[in-house]
């Protein structure tokens, strides 16, 4: 069963498109050669129109970004940084015009994952290519907590966390730092401290209700919820004992967890403003069928001022899709 996922806008839809060639030219009879020639364009003419999938090709456009891995889905690697380079909107570097139809152009395709780009897409029709490719690479085609992917650098700024990629039992942070009655990892305490006082000076009240969670304490709440509410309904806002961004240390919920917050002024104001300070709001309306939790408009997730300010300009719905493009695989290839 494929898991429903977003239908994003996008600035344009691609088709395929293929010609047959080698109409002759009128009053000319053509020697060997050129038989020998229109022969050759029309059997690739007829092998792209009858090969198969568009998803086989551009195995070469399966290179990671430094510290990341080939094939993160297949390997759960990750990259322990952020990408480098100046990116934009993915529909724009697919050539329309290629025999595949420009899935090969998009640096985040990976060929040994062709035959489930083909299923996914057949499934989701309304997909645009890109879509397609980033969420078969981050596991949106498998359902929730089937395959589990083993973070390899729990330390790693840039990690993701979710329903596919989980955290060791025993990882607890090296450098937490008191702020009010919770904990954060020092960088993560810092620009959340900066904010706070930021915001304060505006007007609006802001202090941390959770920050870092261990896998225990998650593993409790959990059990709670899901006896009172059942697994289904659980696993909709709680996430199970090694799925938790909060065990990373770079999660935070501000003031109260409730969804009214998000339309207080300073639940308004967090949101506009967070991105400055290196935290974006994970769990928005937009991206709930790709994080497959509903929307948290109190759960701040720090990223890096660099890395938040990237994903803001560039308008990305998702850290799923901010970490395909530009951690784990690269726009402009490192080496």
């Amino acid at each position: 069963m494929i898991y429903p996922v977003m239908q994003q806008k996008r600035t344009s839809e691609y088709e395929y498109r293929y010609a047959k060639r080698g109409k002759k030219r009128a009053g000319r009879k053509p020697g060997v050669v050129v038989l020998f020639i229109i022969i050759i364009v029309l059997i690739g003419a007829l092998y792209i129109l009858f090969s198969g999938s568009p998803w086989k090709d551009g195995s070469a456009n399966t290179q990671a970004v430094t510290g990341g891995q080939d094939s993160p889905a297949a390997s759960g690697g990750q990259g322990s940084s952020a990408a480098t380079g100046d990116g934009g909107a993915a529909d724009a570097n697919v050539d329309p015009g290629a025999a595949d139809g420009g899935v090969s152009s998009l640096w985040y395709y990976d060929a040994t994952r062709a035959d489930r780009y083909d299923a996914f897409a057949a499934q989701n029709p309304d997909l645009s290519m890109d879509d397609v490719v980033w969420m078969v690479d981050v596991d949106l085609d498998v359902p929730p907590y089937t395959e589990q992917h083993a973070v390899p650098d729990p330390t790693s700024l840039s990690l993701l966390v979710n329903k596919h990629f989980n955290l060791p039992e025993n990882y607890t942070p090296s450098d937490l730092v008191s702020i009010g009655n919770s904990m954060l990892r020092s960088d993560a305490a810092d620009a959340m401290n900066q904010m706070i006082s930021d915001a304060a000076a505006e007007g609006h009240k802001l202090w941390v209700q959770s920050g870092f969670r261990s896998y225990s304490v998650q593993t409790n709440l959990y059990n709670q919820y899901s006896a009172r509410d059942g697994a289904d309904v659980a696993d909709t806002y709680s996430a199970r004992p090694g799925n938790s961004e909060h065990q990373t240390g770079w999660a935070a919920d501000l003031n109260t967890i409730t969804d009214a917050f998000g339309q207080t002024p300073e639940g308004i104001w967090a949101a506009e403003n967070c991105w400055k300070y290196g935290f974006i709001l994970r769990y928005t309306e937009e991206n709930t069928d790709v994080t497959l939790y509903r929307p948290e408009p109190w759960h701040m997730r720090y990223i890096g001022t660099d890395a938040a300010a990237e994903m803001h300009s560039l308008g990305f719905l998702s850290y799923e899709e901010y970490w395909v493009k530009y951690v784990e695989y690269s726009p402009s290839p490192v080496g």
